[in-house]
Parts: C-alpha cells; sequence; structure tokens
C-alpha cells in the first residue's frame, strides 16, 4: 500500500499498477492513513465503458483513485475543484472555464508576465477549508499538461473565464456565481457527503472575491485579471 499525504490528509492507496507509484512521487508520506481507497474490478470496467477511448487500464485506476479520494475529502472540509490554479504573492488564484475556452493558456500568460508565478495544479486540485480560510492545494493529479506542484497557498480569487476581443473583468455576486462555480466542484453521490460538500461551496462562494473575465490570448489579460483579482474579500487572510 502507498501512504500519500494530499491537503494535509494522509491517505492509503490500495493501487494495482506501478503507474501510481510514479504518478505519487512528491506526495509519498509516513503518516498513517486516515482512509484507504482502491479501485475494483466492477469500477475499472464501468470506468472503461463511460470512457469509450480505449485508456489502458492503469491510467484508469488513476482516475477511479481519485474519484474515491474525492468522496472522502468533504469529511475534512475539503473538496476537488475543475480548474487552473496558480501561486502569487503568497495567495492562489483559481481560473475555470468551459472545455477550449482557454485556461491554459491564460495561465501561461501569468507564468509569463509575473516573475514567481506558479502552478499549484492545472486541472483538479483540492480546495480545503482550515479554520474558515480556504486553501489551494496540489495532487498528482494534474491533468494532461502536468502542471502543479505539491505546494499551496489561501484561495484569493476566482476567475470565470470567457473568450472576448477585449480583456474586461468584473466582479460577480455570490448568486451570480453559484451555477458556473458549483458545477466545477465534485459533488460525490452520497447524500451526506454531497450535502457536506453544498456546504463548503456556500462557503467557497462567501469566501473569496469571483471576477468575470473575458479576454484575448494578448499578455495584457494577465494584468487585466490581476487587477481585478487581488483584492482579498474579508479579512481572514
Amino acid at each position: 500500500m502507498l501512504k500519500i499525504e494530499i491537503a494535509g490528509i494522509p491517505i492509503g492507496l490500495d493501487n494495482r499498477f506501478k503507474y501510481i507509484e510514479k504518478l505519487v512521487e512528491g506526495y509519498l508520506t509516513e503518516r498513517e492513513p486516515l482512509f484507504t481507497v482502491s479501485a475494483t474490478d466492477e469500477e475499472l470496467r464501468r470506468e472503461a465503458k463511460e470512457n469509450p477511448e480505449g485508456f489502458p487500464d492503469y491510467y484508469l485506476e488513476s482516475v477511479v483513485l481519485y474519484r474515491n479520494i474525492a468522496v472522502r475529502l468533504p469529511d475534512f472540509d475539503a473538496f476537488v475543484f475543475h480548474g487552473a490554479a496558480l501561486e502569487y504573492g503568497g495567495l492562489s488564484y483559481l481560473f475555470t472555464a468551459r472545455s477550449g475556452v482557454g485556461k491554459t493558456t491564460h495561465t501561461r500568460l501569468w507564468l509569463s508576465e509575473f516573475e514567481g508565478a506558479r502552478y499549484i495544479n492545472g486541472d483538479k486540485p483540492v480546495i480545503r477549508f482550515i479554520d474558515g480560510v480556504p486553501y489551494v492545494f496540489g495532487t498528482p493529479w494534474r491533468g494532461k499538461e502536468n502542471y502543479g506542484e505539491n505546494i499551496s497557498a489561501p484561495l484569493c480569487s476566482i476567475a470565470l473565464l470567457r473568450r472576448g476581443e477585449k480583456n474586461e473583468a468584473e466582479e460577480i455576486s455570490a448568486a451570480d456565481a453559484a451555477v458556473p462555480v458549483m458545477s466545477q466542484i465534485y459533488i460525490p453521490r452520497s447524500a451526506s457527503a454531497a450535502a457536506q460538500t453544498m456546504r463548503l461551496a456556500d462557503m467557497l462562494l462567501s469566501s473569496v472575491r469571483i471576477v468575470r473575465l473575458s479576454c484575448n490570448m494578448e499578455r495584457e489579460a494577465a494584468r487585466v485579471a490581476y487587477e481585478a483579482m487581488k483584492q482579498i474579500k474579508g479579512e481572514k487572510l
């Protein structure tokens, strides 16, 4: 069994394939797991059926393991969020959009525009509330570009990206942001875990600045986004 730590939570992985051992390098721990996950034959068959691209079993196992981790995270005030997360100046900035809109392209602009900016996770970071403050954590599951590292930072802002000819940003209310933000949060099927996740989602919406960002692919887009996102909401950070 492998022992890893994500978001400060020690987790056991009862894996079958060595691919997982390579995947989780940098997240290994000696701490005793608070829970252990595995991928059953039935789960692997179901995953293969839902992904007809013909991914190998070792990859399917990694997907199932992360989903099974996500199911347990709400017990620790945490959840998986679909988006790209950056750390800059000691805070994290989270970007989400429909597939193909260009969140990877936009976040790369930040890396070229702001010295010291770096990826926490390029695809599916974990958000965990600690003492009422949301932190973004890196995980081994980093998306096809494999952007990210084992770091964390308090979450300052979330940007809802969309393409535009001009670079424009505006803060929006929690009510207006609820649907697009909630659609990017992994919500477990069990009633209790789903209820816990919804509670955390409400906390997220009320804790951080949420910006609707229309942007092109010019470097100015990063500056416009940062100016709109850098102001901290509340006094906890």
